[in-house]
């Protein structure tokens, strides 16, 4: 029994400092992606306040995810599971042709230098859902003649969309995104 016990107190151990080995090396990734670009944390249009989005409220997020694992090309519109036909500009942003298995968000982002930049709003979807709208954060919503991008992020389980847990798969291959223009 004894040596049960200092075994389950090694593997706790071991696990809080793979944890916080962890913890760490995330932190200090995020610190590197805040630096790339723009001294400022909120696109123009939002508010700081703006980091979480409620189920049921409006999309409320502004943050940059500029360390998006983007698979090599980005394809226009249409992906197995994801379909953005390009659109007039406005508030509100239609994503058509979906299939996700579980629970998952729908993001949309502006482009940032080619790749996704600001998250402008997300929408979260279930399983069998075959379209969604995004409503944007943005006042002005999406500007016409401009790039967007719209991909599937995963949930992690508490109903709130929050950029900094429900992440896209860490692997670029399964990360799925088109990109869109407004008209």
């Amino acid at each position: 029994m004894q040596k049960q016990t200092q075994n389950l107190v090694l593997m706790l151990v071991i696990g809080v400092l793979m944890g916080t080995s962890a913890v760490m090396l995330w932190n200090s990734r995020g610190d590197e992606r805040e630096d790339v670009g723009s001294d400022s944390s909120t696109p123009p249009g939002g508010s700081a306040e703006n980091t979480l989005l409620s189920v049921g409220t409006p999309p409320s997020i502004a943050s940059p995810l500029l360390s998006f694992p983007l698979p090599p090309s980005v394809p226009a519109n249409t992906r197995v599971g994801l379909s953005v036909l390009d659109q007039s500009a406005g508030k509100m942003v239609v994503v058509s042709d979906l299939s996700v298995v579980g629970k998952k968000w729908v993001a949309v982002y502006d482009d940032h230098e080619g790749k996704p930049g600001w998250i402008l709003g997300a929408s979260r979807v279930h399983e069998g859902d075959k379209e969604t709208s995004v409503e944007l954060i943005r006042p002005e919503g999406t500007i016409p003649g401009a790039i967007y991008y719209a991909a599937i992020l995963n949930d992690n389980g508490d109903g709130e969309f929050n950029r900094l847990t429900d992440l896209p798969p860490l692997s670029p291959d399964k990360v799925t995104i088109v990109k869109f223009m407004t008209k």
